[in-house]
């Protein structure tokens, strides 16, 4: 997804760019031995798609995002390359900013990272190695390092967790200002994003509480002296052609939270899929994450774009 600033007209409420990328199915193996994965993002750029985005586990298997992310940015032009999202409290900052840095200067700045805590599951926090108690603490810590020596400038940081003197990074990012966003939807979460991010992809939110989430961002944000701007809202959603294409096991996993209704993050069709972006652009989100969950994914991926995604994005 797109990244601009809407434009400001005096008098008039700023103009929302609509951007729909695709993020793998992390559920559906990761597509290699069987050459699904390359035809999948061969499709993708073919058709005009806006951005991928991997997922990042350590247990639910699928592919390693940041490699992989190196690896499409060699076999492609145009297509953006996301990370939904990247867990930050287990991994070195300084390594990961070198990493991130790197990828965004093979893809000629291409790159739309975004982070989290991770999944909250028992064997995923388990397989991370960070107590639970310093997670948040590790994600904050590791955004502001992160920013700093994607700065250019010679950095000294003494933290908590990590430090580093006279700091130089090389490969710097592509662009002058290379933005993070985060996922997550407690209060907490919320605040982080409005003190420390430059976007908010949610995930497991319904459109309908949307717009209290943003506003608490917002609220955050100023109590910090900082904005958001308005197009850096976004929602992960997940798209079937039919009910047959969701497996059992499918099924299981994308019980994303209890008390979320399924019409609220997982559209069946293309006309359900199209009513469930409205209904979160009416909330104010205009970038959206569609995960396709399909039997045959190319088509899918076909149909998506023609009947979908090319129109509300030609709509904005």
């Amino acid at each position: 997804m797109t990244t601009e600033s809407p434009q400001r007209n005096s008098g008039k409420p700023p103009k929302l760019t609509v951007r729909v990328g695709v993020g793998l199915n992390p559920f559906a193996g990761d597509g290699l031995a069987d050459g699904g994965f390359w035809t999948s993002v061969e499709t993708m750029e073919e058709l005009g798609y806006d951005s991928i985005w991997l997922s990042d586990t350590a247990a639910l298997g699928g592919m390693a995002p940041l490699p992989a992310l190196a690896a499409i940015a060699m076999r492609t032009d145009r297509l953006k390359l996301g990370t939904s999202v990247l867990v930050l409290p287990p991994r070195n900052p300084v390594l990961l900013a070198r990493e991130l840095a790197t990828i965004d200067a093979l893809s000629g700045g291409r790159l739309l990272p975004a982070g989290g805590l991770g999944i909250d599951l028992p064997s995923e926090v388990e397989a991370m190695g960070i107590p639970r108690e310093e997670r948040a603490a590790r994600l904050a810590e590791s955004i502001t390092l992160i920013k700093a020596i994607w700065s250019g400038e010679p950095t000294t940081v003494q933290g908590r967790f990590w430090s580093v003197t006279d700091f130089e990074l090389t490969p710097r990012p592509t662009r002058p200002r290379l933005e993070f966003w985060l996922g997550g939807r407690a209060p907490a979460a919320l605040r982080r994003v409005g003190e420390l991010a430059d976007g908010w992809l949610a995930s497991a939110v319904s459109p309908d509480e949307f717009p209290d989430k943003v506003a608490a961002i917002r609220a955050a944000a100023a109590e910090a002296n900082r904005t958001i701007d308005e197009d850096h809202y976004g929602a992960t959603v997940f798209a079937a052609p039919r009910e047959e294409d969701i497996t059992d096991d499918v099924a299981e996993r994308l019980r994303l939270r209890r008390g979320l209704e399924r019409r609220d993050y997982l559209a069946l069709g293309t006309g359900e899929l199209r009513g469930l972006l409205e209904r979160f652009l009416a909330g104010g989100a205009c970038k959206f994450v569609v995960v396709p969950v399909a039997r045959d994914l190319p088509a899918w991926l076909r149909e998506l774009h023609a009947e979908v995604v090319a129109p509300i994005e030609a709509a904005d």
